[in-house]
């Protein structure tokens, strides 16, 4: 999970995109399901997390525009 941190949320949104496709399109075996599924609900959280950053600074930054009013 450690290249996650190095991906964009862009590629991260994509990569979720192609585990989500591949888990409903195949039968795969248990284990590489697994493996996927864990994958998946990291970038999951990964994901939730930069979004809540980001409507953080756009609140701080609505705040400082009604500051300067």
């Amino acid at each position: 999970m450690e290249n996650e941190k190095k991906m964009t949320f862009e590629a991260k949104l994509n990569r979720l995109n192609e585990i989500v496709s591949k888990i409903e399109g195949q039968t795969l075996p248990l284990q590489e399901t697994l493996s996927l599924y864990k994958e998946g609900k990291a970038l999951i959280e990964d994901l939730q997390k930069e979004l809540s950053e980001a409507e953080k600074k756009v609140g701080d930054l609505r705040v400082d525009e009604e500051d300067i009013k």
